[in-house]
């Protein structure tokens, strides 16, 4: 009895034998081999997982790969068993013979004890063990399972058992032995664990590995208490966090974030979950740059991670800060292989999931068939039955998890890959070189971090489609040759024909890709320059101008994209007639070999044909994203591979000698030339060089600089404008390129205090500025507000030093943008301090104030260098140095210096400027939004509003968005037509027997459509659509096949041509329309900004309109039509399919209404939150962009002062925020995807378990059951794509709207007027303000108040005035860049508010205080419009004593570079002065045009302005003394009103007078 009860237990045929032919039984081996080993696992698995606890080391860095990798393969290996039991089932198709009871009870325990072993390596993390191999226990315990596989092993290879299921048995165990063998290299890696208290409050070096537990756990519970703290009071959940396996298997961990945005609870990016540890964006910088910049080739050395970020080698001297790589900046690795050695490992392991999913997706129609075969077979077990429906719900449910985590993974991967790319070019923005990065424009640097990333991202999906595809079309082309034979050849071979087509359709595709990368690229730049310089764009009326630029650039930009997207329609084209075509060759071919054709030979060809054209028509989309990020990676690269500032190899750093230099120059010279940069000049050794070549005289060169400073010495620079006085202040901050020489600087990790020229002010509050990043202390603040004479300004902004600035500054003038730069500088307490003319733009009393109480004052114990025009300040230097062409031409003690130099030119008897410039409402109200001068985003709620569709379908135009949605019509009714006729073919076309269905596989295939998803999404979404064509065993023999043979053909060609003519109209139609809405909305757009007021300008950060001109211009030129197009052809091939199946099936119709429920209720919650998401998603990304070109304008300050890692870290909260949105997006979207693919599951399983228990008490139609399960599949998963591609159309929909915001939203300046000047207006050129009020904004006090007074033709009118009194504001009013509220403002007795803008703008001249130029030659921007000859230009130029440096940097055809950076400032005000006296107007404001000229050239310039203008009425803001002595009348502005006109010696012989008081400092 005991061995009967053995021999069934073991099955076999064998008892429980424990020796035989040198072997083990096979039941002994598993009993007691197999078994009690993992049954030890198991146990000691639990025991370690029970003793986890969610302490202190839930704060560990994310968990590394190898442990991940672990978890992989415990979960494969507790898979490959149960695998083995069900193939043992389905390959011998019989019941219970070859799978005995001790199978079963081992694969139970065996799968038992690796799921749970995954369960313990996910722990390990929360364990209280140092590394990432947990416990040395467990790793010996491992080793038992190992010795069990040894023993299988043995048994498989010496093969004694000679039955069928030992394959299965063969293959099991071999895979568990690589798979085993893989664990075990996974345990190589020692692994120890990095903490986030590591991260954050030190580095990680010996000392820190050294510290006792004892000491991390207290400093744990101290940091963690203010952990707590705050995420209670932000209540925001981490994504991911405290999820068990099932949860993250099934996206359960996202329900709460879908839950809040279905009660709309979603308003910002505080309302959605922080990201994951392994999305850590501080982490991830880091470690991809260690990569990137490491030469090791062991990789041995650690990351700090402490808060400066910076990477430590084993090398003594510590590498600063501001450079990029450590010691050769020639690394050979490359972005690429940095990228594969970061992510390789992880992005490739997910490959699995691909293949998994792809393998389980042929598995379904398998078991499909197996259910029809045995529901037509009346002999075969009714077990068989229950065992394929559940095989059914066991493929599909393993298949759609497998897809569902792949997209998840890859899109998480994606993300990483952002987050470095992102972060790597911003860090190398900072530490580049300034020569370098002079190649780029802010405009490309932009779409590196936003179109070539996303592009970059893209590169994920596609790789894994390059191999995907290809085993697609193989195990596609074996299952027709088993249907249809050899004449599958016929439409294969015209299939292969199409693979050059695409591949030529795919390279041109990339090519004009990339010509659209590159216009897009000029079309930002010309926008970043027009935004920023849009004052002096206003004043001038070159709106126009600018118009036609970008215009032509964007028509350009339209011309690649129309290309790219006719071939795209060609793609398109081809991807919905070829099977159609191959359909007709391949039928008509087995026709003709004398075969019967049938409805399963039919329909399943068909669907395979389905899955072969797919992966074809695929490949263009795949090798195009792959082109596409190869292209954008290779444009990243050459960013990346610039060259770096080496302070270590710029400056040396030991003289051999004992000194008390502070900066000492030895036959220095130094270039703006890149190609003397590359020679990379080290600090040992200088490069000679021969005579200066035409293109190295283009810009200022320093040649022959010998200085020595030496500690707490006051050294002045002295010099001509342009003579390169800056360029020496750069030299010093190794801001230029030492060509030769020696360059010593003392403290240069320390970093010094810069003021530039060019004030560099933040987007922030004045204390921000000033403070910088440093504590507030209050004693210190208040001495230095005194000292830089900030005090009364503040007084007068609407929330004193908390006051928010504008972007640039632009709301401050250009003396409060000097003393914020200043005081900034000396709050950082450096010891040596760079002061480049901070003197030239404040009043002559505020000056002599910031002489004696700051430089003099505060820094007096500093090393100072000051560069001045103002030589009466450096009579008490310790050294004056005199430049002139480059070139130090004395230098020496005051005394020695100063009398060789003429200063007649330089008499001055003070100076009445009072910070006049550009004064918004900043300065002149009390504010009740305590200073905040910009205001967040504004960002539209709830669902897409029908006017931003209704906007989208007037653009595209009526007629045209009929004709395409008609098109589409046809398209769809003309297939469904196609599949009618076919089934009417086969119904009265049959031969005289009913045809069983006995091929591979029957009337039913799952077809896997590749539809390339917008780039913006990250690649390609696969969507299942299943063809099924009901049987037609059924029918009647209604006529012989062979007699109608060609008619049937002949109609179901001339159906074929039909849809194919409709097809090729429709993608036509469709992109032509997606090209004419992308012109249009783009150029209402650019309307809509040019005609914007200025008061818009000063509120909105340029990065805020820049990512409406880039990101969401690329949206709506690419993204948006793209997947609105997959959106329209999903919803109507649902309505048809929807039609016909219920026509064919009406009770199909009953189970539609309960998936419909349930869907709509998905979407749901899925389209609110996803909507939301995607806003926040653009509202975070502006700043961003806002950040990084504010960083880039101001490198040089940044640099001198150290502050790279602060930038970097604010850089990284930005894209955090930015991630933060993407990843939630990504969550969402995946959410969706698997619950939408259950229900598919669902679905399917319950008819085919409905069909077995039919068949089981009934007699059911295998042709109904076939059509009932494809057809609920066609259904489920097409609502999936309409869904899907609805919710991204909504997505791409937030940039029209974005953009429709704009230009509805924003007011535009009253262009028009009701009268025509004269021709030759203004004549006189006289002004009359009468009784003028005028304020910025309706809620604010008025800047100008009872104005009124009568200026005389030709007069000449010097305006003085503390800050706010309305200065700046006449002019604005004049010009009206402002306009009035009441009163009125005439011109020759004309009133301005009746005349056009253009002809105000155009008939006067301005010269601004801010100059501004734009990129392009010297002729366009003195001459934007081409109204004057090259000798009239000349002659002004030479008026303007520029003529010499124009001919030295080559003339009118020269490049003046990015805003004009190839001039100096001095020379910018210059051509600003320039382009004035070619308008000969007839009134001219004069804004401080010389505020940066030194006095001579001043002074000669004045004589200039003098005769040019002497029959022209001069309003000139007054700078110097000496510009405005001469003045008719002086103008004296007092709380917006006029204090006093009179002669200018009249007022000086009053000493009561204010112009009085102003000159004399009183």
């Amino acid at each position: 009895m005991s061995l009967q009860m053995w021999h069934e237990f073991c099955g076999h045929g064998e008892n429980f034998t424990a020796w035989k032919d040198g072997d083990f039984g096979h039941c002994f081996e598993q009993l007691v081999v197999v078994c009690p080993t993992h049954a030890i696992l198991a146990i000691f698995s639990t025991f370690y997982i029970a003793a986890s606890r969610p302490d202190f080391r839930m704060d560990i860095f994310p968990t590394m790969w190898y442990v991940k990798v672990r978890v992989v393969l415990a979960f494969l290996l507790g898979l490959v068993t149960v695998i083995e039991i069900v193939l043992t089932k389905l390959l011998n198709n019989i019941l219970l013979n070859n799978v005995s009871y001790s199978d079963i009870v081992t694969a139970v325990i065996v799968t038992f004890a690796w799921f749970l072993h995954a369960v313990y390596v996910y722990k390990i993390r929360f364990m209280h063990w140092t590394t990432w191999r947990g416990p040395v226990s467990m790793v010996v315990i491992f080793c038992l399972p190992v010795i069990s596989t040894i023993a299988e092993l043995h048994t498989v290879i010496l093969g004694r058992n000679n039955e069928s299921s030992q394959l299965t048995k063969k293959v099991s165990v071999y895979v568990t032995a690589f798979l085993q063998i893989l664990y075990c290299f996974s345990l190589l890696p020692k692994g120890d664990k990095l903490y986030l208290e590591d991260i954050t409050d030190g580095c990680i070096n010996s000392d820190s590995l050294e510290e006792s537990e004892t000491s991390r756990l207290t400093r744990f519970l101290g940091s963690r208490y203010g952990n707590i703290s705050q995420e209670s009071s932000q209540q925001n959940y981490v994504a991911e966090s405290n999820s068990n396996f099932l949860s993250k298997l099934t996206f359960h961990w996202v329900q709460p974030l879908m839950v809040k945005g279905a009660k709309l609870k979603i308003k910002n990016v505080v309302d959605i979950f922080l990201l994951p540890d392994r999305l850590n964006t501080r982490f991830l910088y880091e470690k991809f740059t260690f990569i990137l910049t490491s030469n090791s080739k062991t990789g041995q050395q650690k990351i700090d991670s402490s808060t400066n970020g910076e990477i430590h080698s084993d090398s003594s001297q510590r590498v600063p800060d501001v450079e990029f790589s450590n010691e050769d900046q020639h690394s050979n690795i490359t972005l690429l292989s940095a990228l594969h050695k970061t992510f390789g490992l992880e992005y490739y392991s997910i490959g699995l999931l691909k293949l998994l999913a792809d393998s389980f997706g042929f598995a379904g129609p398998i078991l499909l068939n197996l259910i029809v075969s045995y529901i037509e077979n009346k002999n075969e077990p009714e077990t068989n039955g229950y065992i394929y429906a559940s095989g059914l719900l066991i493929v599909t449910l393993l298949g759609s998890i497998c897809s569902s985590q792949f997209d998840y993974l890859c899109s998480v991967v994606g993300l990483k890959i952002r987050t470095v790319i992102v972060t790597t070019i911003y860090g190398k923005s900072l530490s580049v070189s300034s020569v370098s990065i002079n190649k780029f424009s802010t405009g490309q640097i932009t779409n590196f971090m936003s179109t070539d990333s996303d592009r970059i991202v893209n590169f994920c999906p596609s790789f894994h489609n390059v191999w995907s595809l290809p085993f697609q079309i193989a195990v596609s082309l074996f299952l027709l040759q088993q249907q249809v034979g050899l004449a599958f050849l016929a439409g294969l071979g015209f299939a292969i024909l199409l693979i050059p087509i695409n591949r030529w359709l795919a390279i041109k595709i990339g090519k004009l890709s990339n010509d659209m990368m590159e216009q897009k690229d000029g079309r930002v730049k010309v926008m970043n320059e027009v935004l920023f310089g849009m004052r002096v764009v206003k004043f001038y009326s070159w709106e126009s101008h600018f118009k036609s630029k970008v215009s032509q650039l964007r028509d350009a930009e339209l011309k690649s994209l129309k290309g790219r997207k006719y071939l795209d329609a060609m793609c398109v084209y081809f991807w919905a007639t070829t099977p159609v075509l191959i359909s007709i060759l391949t039928f008509t071919t087995y026709s003709l070999m004398g075969n019967q054709l049938t409805a399963a030979k039919i329909f399943t060809s068909l669907s395979l044909f389905l899955m072969l054209i797919s992966p074809l028509n695929a490949f263009p989309w795949v090798l195009n994203g792959l082109m596409e990020a190869w292209i954008s990676l290779k444009r990243v690269q050459a960013f990346i591979a610039v060259l770096d500032m080496d302070i270590n190899k710029y400056y040396v750093t030991n003289l051999g000698r004992l000194t008390d230099d502070v900066v000492l120059i030895s036959n220095g010279e130094f270039s703006w030339q890149e190609r003397l940069c590359d020679s990379r000049p080290d600090r040992n050794k200088s490069i000679e060089i021969g005579p200066k070549t035409t293109e190295e005289t283009t810009t200022q060169r320093l040649m022959d600089v010998n200085i020595n400073i030496s500690v707490g010495q006051f050294v002045g620079v002295i010099g001509k404008v342009g003579s390169g006085k800056s360029s020496l202040l750069n030299a010093i901050l190794a801001e230029m390129c030492r060509v030769k020489g020696h360059v010593y600087l003392a403290g240069v990790m320390e970093g010094f205090a810069y003021a530039s020229q060019e004030p560099w002010i933040q987007h922030a509050t004045v204390r921000d500025n000033i403070l910088f990043g440093k504590e507030f202390n209050a004693k210190k603040y208040e001495q230095i507000l005194e000292a830089c004479a900030l005090k009364e300004d503040l007084q007068v902004f609407p929330a004193g030093d908390k006051t928010e600035i504008g972007e640039n500054g632009v709301t401050l003038s250009g003396g409060q943008k000097v003393r914020i730069s200043l005081a900034r500088a000396i709050y950082q307490d450096k010891s040596f301090y760079l002061l480049d003319d901070p003197l030239a733009a404040v009043d002559a009393h505020v000056a002599q104030h910031i002489y004696q109480k700051c430089i003099m004052g505060l820094l007096r114990t500093k090393t100072r260098v000051l560069c001045t025009h103002h030589t009466k300040f450096l009579t008490n230097a310790d050294i004056v140095i005199v430049m002139e062409d480059g070139k130090v031409i004395k230098i020496g003690p005051p005394h020695e210096v100063l009398d060789h130099i003429e200063l007649e030119f330089a008499i001055e008897t003070g100076s009445i400027r009072s910070d006049s410039g550009v004064i918004k409402e900043i300065s002149c109200h009390p504010d009740d939004q305590a200073g905040r001068l910009v205001e967040e985003e504004e960002k539209e709620t709830g669902t897409v509003k029908m006017t931003v569709y209704s906007a989208y379908w007037k653009a595209v135009g009526t007629c045209l968005a009929s004709m395409v949605l008609l098109a589409l019509f046809l398209m769809q009714a003309s297939r469904n037509v196609n599949d009618w006729w076919l089934s009417y073919w086969v119904a009265h076309s049959s031969s005289p027997e009913p045809q069983h269905i006995n091929s591979t596989l029957q009337d039913v295939a799952n077809v896997r459509l590749l539809y390339p998803v917008s780039e913006l999404s990250s690649g390609y979404q696969i969507i299942t659509k299943t063809i099924s064509y009901q049987d037609t065993n059924r029918m009647y023999n209604l006529t012989g096949a062979g007699d109608n043979l060609i008619f049937y053909l002949t109609v179901y060609g001339c159906l074929a041509g039909a849809n194919s003519i409709f097809t090729l109209a429709r993608a036509f139609l469709f992109a032509y329309g997606g090209i004419c809405a992308a012109r249009v909305l783009h150029s209402k757009l650019l309307d809509t900004i040019l005609k914007a007021p200025m008061t818009f300008f000063d509120v909105t950060p340029i990065g805020r309109i820049i990512n409406r001109f880039s990101s969401d211009v690329y949206a709506i030129d690419d993204a948006l039509p793209f997947i609105m197009n997959i959106f329209f052809a999903q919803l109507y091939g649902i309505l048809g399919t929807i039609v016909i199946t219920c026509i064919g099936l009406p009770w199909f119709s009953i189970l539609l209404i309960p998936l419909a429920l349930a869907y709509y209720k998905i979407q749901q919650y899925y389209r609110h939150t996803s909507r939301e998401i995607k806003r926040i998603s653009s509202v975070t990304l502006s700043p961003v962009y806002a950040h990084f070109s504010e960083t880039v304008s101001g490198l040089a300050v940044i640099r001198a002062f150290r502050e790279q890692e602060r930038f970097k870290a604010e850089n990284l909260a930005k894209l955090d925020d930015n991630q933060r949105a993407q990843f939630a997006a990504r969550a969402a979207s995946s959410w969706l995807g698997f619950r939408l693919q259950m229900l598919g599951v669902a679905m399917v399983t319950g008819i085919a378990f409905i069909a077995v228990l039919e068949h089981h008490f009934y007699s059911v139609d295998p042709g109904l059951v076939g059509l009932a399960i494809s057809y609920a599949l066609s259904v489920t998963n097409l609502l999936s794509g309409v869904v899907s591609s609805f919710t991204e159309t909504e997505k791409q929909m937030v940039s029209v709207e974005r953009a429709q915001q704009y230009i509805d939203r924003i007011p535009t300046e009253s262009l028009e007027g009701v009268l025509l000047p004269p021709p030759f207006w203004p004549i006189q050129g006289s002004i009359s303000f009468h009784q003028v009020y005028m304020r910025y904004r309706d809620n604010l006090p008025f800047a100008l108040k009872n104005l009124s007074l009568e200026i005389r033709g030709t007069e000449k009118i010097g305006i003085v005035g503390r800050t706010g009194s309305g200065k700046s504001s006449l002019f604005l009013v004049l010009f009206r860049m402002v306009e009035i509220h009441k009163g009125n403002i005439c011109i020759d007795g004309i009133d301005l508010h009746h005349l056009d803008l253009k002809d105000i703008r155009t008939r006067l001249a301005i010269i601004p205080q801010d100059p501004f130029l734009f990129s392009g030659t010297v002729r366009e921007n003195l001459d934007p419009k081409s109204l004057y000859k090259d000798s009239a230009l000349w002659k002004v130029l030479e008026r303007c004593h520029l003529k010499v440096a124009v001919e030295r940097l080559g003339g009118m055809d020269a490049d003046v570079g990015e805003r004009g950076r190839h001039f100096s400032v001095g020379q910018r005000q210059l051509i600003c002065l320039a382009r004035a006296l070619l308008t000969k107007a007839k009134v001219i404001c004069i804004d401080e045009a010389t505020a940066s000229v030194d006095l001579e050239t001043d002074f000669l310039i004045q004589q200039t302005i003098h005769t040019e203008f002497s029959d022209s009425t001069v309003l000139t803001i007054a700078h110097r003394i000496n510009t405005i002595m001469d003045s008719d009348r002086i103008l004296v502005m007092e709380n917006g009103a006029v204090a006093e006109l009179a002669p200018t010696k009249i007022l000086l012989q009053r000493p009561d007078s204010l112009f009085y008081k102003l000159v004399h400092g009183k």
